[in-house]
């Protein structure tokens, strides 16, 4: 059977369906440290380092590709013990790869010629983990949006990553402010790690994503009487549906926003990306966008990376 290749610092694994050695991870990087963060993920990385981390979705001799991984969730399986990382990727443009149909003579500069982009145009990203897939397209038919692959080695072939953990990250107090501040204002790259379960199904979901954005109030928000806050508004993210089982596993995935807030730590907001109505009298029409915010209780961490030393 074909199997996952994974690739982390000083270490190659290929890996099946079993989970990793953790312990034994480490110790063979030499990197046998404290670490903060997941001490039972799957792919043995505690805390991911997304500057350097990547995934090879297609990787054959006639078109590899390399994509950098927006986030990471892992979902528990608490009732059959398991576990399973999924990778969201970087989006993308729909695009004429390697340029076959694009002219380059003085033709190919005139306005209307084809280009590296397909017209009409439309963005593309995925979830890939545990040998399946889902495929977004965004385009105008939205329709089309979403593409499930149970098995993703027929179509392309041996997943590949390239997962580098976050060695100096460290633990910032999720409930309090002045740590979140000033790794904030010391341009410590931040990860937050959002667990959500479901006690019903036993299904539960550790959500992993570097914070690009960071709102900070010193003084107190919305007015200096109050207490000094901070607050996360981040995506995308990969959130899955816990609330029931889905076949394949990665069925349940939706691509989402995520915001924590320092006041309550317990609990975090989601917003999805679906087919939403425009506004009346046009609310017969569709489109795809980000609606219907809700909350969920949760469990926040925050892990702070400080840069490498000059």
């Amino acid at each position: 059977m074909p199997r996952l290749i994974l690739m982390i610092p000083w270490l190659l694994l290929a890996t099946g369906s079993c989970l990793l050695p953790i312990a034994a991870v480490r110790s063979a990087r030499g990197d046998e440290k404290v670490h903060v963060g997941l001490d039972d993920a799957p792919d043995g990385i505690a805390c991911l380092d997304y500057a350097h981390s990547y995934m090879w979705p297609y990787n054959t001799g006639i078109d590899a590709v390399r994509v950098a991984i927006e986030s990471r969730t892992i979902v528990y399986d608490d009732v059959a013990g398991t576990a399973t990382t999924y990778y969201l990727g970087a989006s993308c443009k729909s695009e004429d790869t390697y340029g076959v149909r694009k002219d380059y003579s003085e033709n190919g500069f005139k306005p209307g010629a084809n280009t590296l982009f397909y017209d009409p145009n439309y963005d593309f990203t995925w979830i890939i983990g545990g040998r399946s897939s889902v495929i977004f397209r965004r385009k105008l038919d939205p329709q089309e949006y979403r593409e499930v692959d149970g098995d993703t080695m027929d179509n392309w072939g041996e997943l590949r990553l390239q997962l580098r953990s976050a060695v100096s990250a460290y633990a910032i107090p999720a409930d309090r402010f002045k740590p979140a501040m000033r790794a904030t204002e010391a341009g410590h790259a931040i990860v937050s790690q959002t667990e959500i379960s479901d006690p019903t199904t036993g299904l539960r979901a550790v959500i992993e994503y570097p914070v690009k954005t960071m709102n900070v109030s010193r003084d107190g928000f919305p007015d200096n009487s109050g207490q000094s806050v901070w607050q996360i508004d981040t995506g995308p993210v990969g959130v899955p549906d816990l609330s029931k089982r889905y076949t394949p596993a990665i069925r349940a995935f939706s691509l989402g926003f995520v915001a924590t807030i320092s006041r309550h730590p317990t609990a975090a907001d989601f917003v999805l990306e679906q087919l939403t109505p425009l506004p009346p009298p046009n609310d017969a029409v569709r489109v795809l966008h980000y609606s219907k915010p809700f909350s969920l209780r949760a469990k926040n961490r925050l892990l702070g990376i400080p840069p490498p030393p000059q």
